[in-house]
């Protein structure tokens, strides 16, 4: 049933949350809203981590800011990652052009082509779409029509194909020296290892792009041992996910890096409350001595 803000801030209240600016908490409520800023009261809970026969009182001396502080590292970090995730899948869409064209120079439609791409990948309905909507952007039907042809190359078809769809491509070439050959771009001889990599650094990306929570983020896969250093049980968290990210981007940038860390030290500069820092630390994996 819908409620008022006046309502859940009476409802916050009588579960033991601290509210000390109630017309800061409502502008924050009707901004944010109740069902979003819940995920970063959640962690102050007495029952926390328990999702089931949850009580909904929370913890003594829990305010009202601690969320919104919370929400807002959330925020920090999603633009942070975002600019530099860009670096990386654009660098890996060059690289995979670049390399894969000058495998094959005489055939510039080599996407499309069964002796190149696994035939099921490209019959895909995924793919077949990714390559519908790259064929409907101008730069694209400019090159069918001028010089008229059904295809484009695929330094121009690519470059409009999303970062998941791109790995997918890397994913189902079938010159697995061709894919090492990639991969050592990356510093890793194993191309299974360097899908796991970029794949975690994508699931970030879609993570971030889509406004889901970070701090206790857990990935679906874990990531596998490699270049980035042993994660021990940081393999599904958020900071696992960070330094794979922060290896990747040191293969194209080392400057970039150095810009990233001090972005993420001022998010984290930015945490007065020892509470809030003590649930971002537990949940994230990070250990800011290692940042």
């Amino acid at each position: 049933m819908a409620t008022t803000v006046e309502d859940q801030i009476d409802k916050l209240k009588s579960r033991g949350m601290t509210i000390e600016d109630e017309a800061k908490a409502k502008e924050n409520l009707l901004d944010i809203g109740y069902y979003r800023l819940g995920f970063y009261w959640f962690p102050f809970e007495n029952t926390y981590p328990r999702r089931v026969n949850r009580d909904h009182t929370y913890r003594e001396g829990t305010r009202f800011d601690y969320a919104i502080r919370l929400y807002y590292f959330d925020f920090d970090l999603r633009n942070l990652f975002l600019r530099y995730i860009s670096r990386i899948e654009i660098n890996f869409r060059t690289t995979l052009i670049y390399y894969v064209s000058n495998k094959y120079k005489n055939d510039p439609f080599w996407y499309i082509n069964q002796m190149v791409v696994k035939k099921d990948f490209i019959e895909s309905n995924v793919y077949q779409a990714a390559l519908k909507e790259a064929e409907g952007e101008s730069v694209v039907k400019a090159d069918l029509k001028l010089h008229n042809r059904r295809h484009a190359p695929a330094w121009k078809v690519i470059e409009y194909m999303s970062f998941g769809v791109t790995i997918s491509l890397f994913d189902n070439l079938k010159d697995g020296g061709l894919k090492k050959q990639i991969s050592m771009v990356y510093g890793m001889d194993a191309s299974s290892q360097f899908s796991n990599y970029i794949n975690t650094v994508r699931r970030l990306r879609n993570y971030c792009a889509h406004g889901k929570v970070l701090y206790d983020l857990n990935l679906p896969e874990a990531i596998s041992s490699g270049p980035a250093g042993n994660l021990g049980n940081r393999k599904t968290m958020l900071s696992g996910a960070y330094i794979v990210f922060k290896y990747l981007l040191g293969t194209i940038s080392k400057k970039r890096v150095d810009e990233m860390k001090s972005g993420l030290i001022s998010a984290f500069d930015r945490i007065t409350d020892k509470a809030v820092l003590e649930i971002i630390l537990q949940n994230s994996g990070f250990n800011l001595d290692e940042l």
